[in-house]
């Protein structure tokens, strides 16, 4: 699942997915808010998620509550700041990766699953 308010870099994920036939992109939201809902209704392995986002909540605010509203969720905060220090100290971050290196998304995202179990 992703949460991106951008939709250019929304859509450059799904193309970059789209061609992962191990990895499938269930649902997209463009606010933490509306991705909270999602998450709880969806149950996505992994969370792929933008850090400034529209909406009251960043990323790194709204990592908490993604895992409170589904707790086996992986969240991968995925920005263009450099807040590589503030994400490894955030208990609900389980990966960073930086914008830059979006072309990495997919296999950043199996790292995860398979260092989590899927």
């Amino acid at each position: 699942m992703l949460v991106e308010d951008d939709a250019t870099v929304t859509s450059v994920i799904e193309i970059l997915l789209a061609t992962e036939p191990d990895l499938e992109l269930i649902a997209t939201a463009t606010s933490a808010e509306a991705g909270i809902e999602l998450v709880r209704q969806l149950s996505p392995d992994l969370l792929l998620l933008d850090n400034q986002l529209d909406g009251r909540l960043s990323g790194l605010e709204a990592a908490p509550a993604f895992k409170q509203a589904f707790p086996g969720v992986i969240v991968l905060l995925c920005t263009a700041l450099d807040v590589a220090d503030v994400a490894a100290q955030t208990p609900a971050i389980d990966g960073y990766l930086r914008k830059e290196r979006l072309a990495e998304v997919a296999d950043v995202s199996r790292e995860l699953l398979a260092s989590h179990g899927r």
